[in-house]
């Protein structure tokens, strides 16, 4: 391939890239027809119908995001449970300007 070949190329890809991140797609894609793509496993044999694989989905991704807010809550408990542990102990002590903000002892 000549020089001329591979700037070409590269220039196609770049132009390319350019087109589709300004929201230009291929002209040979007219749409996304409904029910198609990969069924996700947690689906399972429910996933037949639009609207049912819709609520399944729904579902599953809510869960995951009460699971997630419950493992930061319960972080967030263990962290003030260290902190208090952290005080009794003489590590670290309250600014008194700062209500609730600690900091280390022995550090400036």
């Amino acid at each position: 391939m000549g020089v001329v070949g591979a700037a070409l190329r590269g220039f196609g890809k770049a132009l390319r890239a350019h087109r589709i991140k300004h929201g230009k797609r291929g002209k040979t894609i007219s749409s996304v027809k409904p029910m198609s793509g990969k069924i996700p496993p947690y689906v399972g044999a429910g996933g037949k119908d639009p609207g049912r694989r819709r609520e399944i989905v729904k579902t599953h991704f809510s869960l995951k995001r009460s699971d997630k807010i419950n493992k930061l809550e319960k972080q967030v408990k263990e962290g003030k449970e260290g902190l208090k542990k952290m005080v009794d102990t003489g590590q670290a002590e309250e600014y008194t300007n700062l209500p609730g903000q600690h900091k280390k002892k022995g550090f400036k």
